[in-house]
């Protein structure tokens, strides 16, 4: 249950009115020292106004602003200590909501933490026209206390009262359920009315109960969580909760926006954040219990209070505080809704281009499935390719590294054999395809791990019938360069190779957006570049697949061409591609011939 705390005083500010300069304070100019001095006293506009006005003495005289400080200097300031709390309190972003004798209900923006809330409380007190005690300094101020939990990072509603005794009286009326916070939320996934039922929210509170209860040792989740946080264990019970409106995403499939009410806590969006989490659609946000929003990240906890109902101490009628919905959830559900109908015009434009079936035409993005696996096609170097989840989609990024290899080709005008070219980690087939297809003296392998990535290349081989040139080989990069069946169809003059690259640490951030693509074929171990490694230490055992004077080109994720430079630091780089965005995409790779340095 909530415990009264009693009021602590504001930590102390230097000795505002006069002071001495000391040896660390020597040497800076007279205006930004005063700024620096006074920033918890006067926002900046009101601290310049203090010099134009010739408020400021050192050592008893009038100076410049760029006046430099010396040891020893005595600094003057004439500053009245209501001036200085009124213009604090501009600086703030709170807004009085309703007030009664010891009582105010603030609304305070996100970025406020509690000690700042509860100095504003007291300030707006002694700021008052009616004020008739003496104003103290502004760093002297006896702050007011919170009776809800205040969280720093989210726009709300904060009660303070200004004495131990009405702290008291307000935990009572929350202890007894009189007190209801409502707060609003943008949560994840596509929620119903029916999952707040009364039923399911009883079994939820028992269950949770029930962990707690038997937790002896409060060693669980539940028992620690609850425990530590003063909550009663039946407190989902307590929560009166109703969707408002849901928000189609591409990448989350739906966001909700949801508002409940709460009892019998004085830290309502605490226990809201731990409710939807156990019901698996949690606030979007970066807090315990919440998950973020793929295009909202580093904005805060998607949540803010609407509203606070108590009864008033001064004279036991129930009050009634409230606030709109704030613009913030509301763009961003408005923001995602636009992303959305976006995505699907461009995969509608994309499948008509491509002349996709009527169902296919017809499909639902909620469901964050791509556009490319709908419809089983995607465009990739003016050819179109058929593609399954056991292959990655074609980005237009490596339609690069067809462009490197095209130009490898075409350099080679004296040679009187087709150039042999290895597709090594093909997937669709569709790099190699796409250089055969642009070229005539042009043959090829294409080589997976994947059996269904392999099956896929070869329908798409015979889609665009070059069946006469290319073939098909099961093998991995550590052993491609031993394989029997690789290394009868060599020497290759040119391997072209779009291996996996990402780090498990950014493939969980892009989860939504690849949750559908096969991992294998785009996450790598040690920080994306343990394929490197691996096709290096094959050729290094045997690079007898590879022709004399043959190159190896690789596309690379953004940032990453050093380490893999640093990979192949014994062999020779021939060529550097950028892509269409103008990031570094491409590096090719020669073998470095004996007695060379």
């Amino acid at each position: 249950m909530p415990t009264a705390v009693q009021p602590k005083a504001e930590p102390q500010l230097p000795a505002a009115k006069r002071f001495t300069i000391s040896a660390d304070q020597a040497g800076q100019k007279l205006r930004p020292f005063l700024i620096h001095t006074f920033h918890n006293v006067l926002v900046r506009a009101d601290t310049i106004a203090l010099l134009r006005q010739k408020r400021v003495l050192v050592n008893d005289q009038i100076v410049l602003d760029t006046h430099v400080l010396q040891l020893d200097d005595c600094v003057q300031v004439d500053i009245d200590a209501l001036h200085s709390i009124k213009s604090r309190l501009r600086g703030l972003q709170v807004e009085v909501k309703y007030t009664e004798p010891g009582l105010v209900v603030l609304s305070k923006a996100p970025g406020i933490n509690k000690r700042t809330v509860e100095w504003a409380a007291a300030a707006i007190e002694v700021a008052r026209d009616t004020y008739e005690g003496v104003v103290p300094e502004c760093d002297a101020l006896v702050p007011w206390i919170a009776v809800n939990e205040v969280e720093k990072g989210m726009g709300m509603l904060v009660i303070l009262v200004n004495s131990s005794e009405r702290h008291m009286d307000m935990l009572e009326h929350v202890n007894k359920g009189c007190v209801v916070f409502t707060i609003c939320a943008v949560c994840h996934g596509k929620v119903d009315d029916s999952v707040f039922a009364q039923t399911s929210m009883a079994d939820l509170a028992e269950q949770t109960r029930e962990l707690t209860v038997n937790d002896t040792s409060a060693s669980s989740d539940h028992g620690l969580w609850f425990k530590y946080n003063h909550l009663r264990p039946d407190i989902f019970s307590f929560i009166s909760a109703k969707v408002t409106s849901v928000t189609p995403s591409s990448t989350v499939g739906h966001l909700s926006l949801v508002q409940a009410s709460i009892l019998y806590t004085t830290s309502p969006s605490l226990v809201l954040r731990r409710f939807m989490f156990e019901l698996d659609h949690p606030i979007a946000g970066s807090q315990n219990h919440t998950r973020p929003l793929t295009n909202h990240k580093d904005k805060g906890t998607l949540q803010a209070f609407v509203s606070a109902k108590f009864p008033s101490l001064a004279t036991n009628s129930i009050v009634t505080v409230s606030e709109d919905v704030p613009p913030k959830l509301l763009n961003v559900c408005a923001r995602e809704a636009k992303f959305f109908d976006r995505r699907k015009e461009q995969a509608r434009v994309e499948m008509e281009k491509l002349s996709a079936s009527d169902s296919a035409l017809d499909l639902d993005l909620t469901k964050c499935v791509p556009a490319a696996y709908v419809s089983g096609r995607k465009e990739f170097c003016g050819f179109v390719f058929h593609v399954t989840t056991d292959t990655l989609i074609p980005r237009p990024s490596t339609e690069t590294l067809v462009d490197a290899t095209v130009e490898f080709v075409n350099k080679r005008t004296d040679c009187k054999t087709d150039t042999n070219i290895m597709d090594l980690g093909t997937g669709s087939g569709c790099i190699l395809l796409s250089v055969l297809l642009r070229t005539t003296n042009t043959r090829g392998i294409d080589i997976d791990i994947s059996t269904p990535a392999l099956s896929v290349a070869h329908s798409n081989n015979n889609r665009h019938k070059l069946t006469h040139r290319a073939e098909f080989v099961h093998a991995s990069f550590e052993t491609f360069t031993i394989d029997p069946h690789v290394v009868s169809r060599g020497p290759f003059d040119f391997i072209a190779c779009n291996p996996p690259y990402v780090s498990s640490t950014r493939a969980s951030r892009m989860r939504a957006s690849i949750e559908n693509e096969p991992m294998l074929a785009l996450v790598a171990d040690n920080g994306g570049y343990q394929a490197y490694r691996d096709i290096h230490t094959a050729l290094a055992a045997d690079a007898r697949v590879l022709a004399r004077d043959g190159c190896i080109a690789f596309e690379i994720g953004k940032g990453m061409e050093n380490g893999v430079r640093s990979i192949f630091g014994d062999w020779v780089e021939v060529n550097a591609v950028r892509d269409t965005q103008g990031v570094l995409r491409v590096l090719v790779f020669q073998q470095a011939m004996q007695g060379t340095n």
